[in-house]
């Protein structure tokens, strides 16, 4: 048995929230574009009543950051707040989950199978980067 340097765990752990956040939507959006033939499309804006389309480039690359930009968060409060960071970091992160359904759900001009990946792409990343995030800190 090989002892693992203390941060070592949470990195991995963490790493591999990331990756999974990444492949998994992008299956999701080839399932709906392929397989579905869902044509994939965002608002132009709030309050927008145009559209354009989503692209898997645009889905892998917009899972990366966003996952990034969570782990960056939570490294920031482990620093600075570490007994309250995990709860801090996981009520920051449902809230801009929520925020993030406002656009698929009440975006215009999608169709309803649109619609659901949407919210599915949204719902998957905060599935997934939650509650790997959470896991305790190795010198816990």
């Amino acid at each position: 048995m090989t002892a693992t340097p203390t941060g070592t765990a949470p990195a991995r752990t963490r790493a591999l929230a990331v990756v999974a956040a990444v492949v998994v939507d992008g299956l999701i959006w080839l399932l709906a574009s392929t397989v579905l033939d869902i044509d994939l499309r965002i608002p132009d804006g709030p309050g927008s009543t145009t559209t354009s389309e989503l692209y898997l480039p645009a889905v892998l690359i917009g899972s990366a950051v966003v996952s990034l930009l969570g782990w960056g968060l939570l490294a920031l409060l482990e620093k600075f707040a570490a007994g309250r960071a995990r709860t801090i970091w996981t009520a920051v992160a449902v809230a801009i989950l929520l925020l993030s359904l406002f656009a698929p759900l009440f975006g215009a001009g999608l169709t309803a199978g649109n619609r659901a990946t949407l919210v599915l792409l949204h719902l998957t990343v905060g599935a997934i980067l939650v509650p790997a995030f959470r896991r305790a800190p190795a010198t816990a």
